[in-house]
């Protein structure tokens, strides 16, 4: 792949997720920053993922970190690492491919992931106004004033999930995830 390819993949991964400073969030805008113990757990994860954007699909290789400490995340594109975050409960440090356009942040990213894999209790705790979240078995909701905001659709044992589909109907992309357990 070449740079215009991992240019369009990072264009695509998100349309918001790994780099400058966004202004504060807007009506509507979802933003989640839990603090890394909140988890409750630590996790490893090895992880494919594809990002679906319309008719568009593009993957890339992730490793996912998080213990009470810091939330990890590096972004692989043919052996490259294009993007990693580490996120301490305070600070979100970021350092990012030139290739990567500005859309893509890292608070999205974080975001993301915390709806993913995070406690539903923690999450609830953390939301603005007009924000809920619906949870069933294999699957949680957000709504935005009870209107669908995001989705999450679970396959496999929790806590690392095997498949995991997250979709924002909001911003209009979908987050197809496959998982590996990585070895204490």
């Amino acid at each position: 792949m070449r740079v215009s390819a991992v240019l369009a993949l990072l264009c695509t991964l998100l349309l918001g997720c790994v780099t400058t400073p966004r202004p504060p969030p807007q009506t509507g805008d979802f933003s989640l920053r839990l603090s890394p113990a909140s988890l409750g757990r630590e996790l490893s994860l090895s992880q494919r993922i594809t990002v679906v954007r319309g008719d568009e699909r593009h993957s890339f290789d992730a490793q996912l970190e998080a213990d009470a400490s810091a939330v990890r995340i590096a972004a692989v594109s043919l052996g490259q690492t294009i993007a990693s975050l580490q996120w301490d409960g305070v600070t979100l440090a970021q350092q990012v491919s030139t290739h990567v356009p500005p859309a893509v942040t890292a608070e999205r990213i974080l975001s993301d992931v915390q709806l993913a894999w995070w406690p539903a209790a923690a999450i609830r705790a953390a939301l603005r106004d007009g924000f809920t979240l619906e949870e069933g078995e294999g699957q949680r909701s957000l709504l935005l004033d009870g209107a669908p905001f995001a989705s999450v659709r679970y396959t496999g044992t929790a806590p690392a999930w095997a498949h995991v589909l997250l979709t924002h109907q909001r911003y209009g992309y979908a987050l197809d995830i496959e998982s590996v357990e990585a070895a204490p």
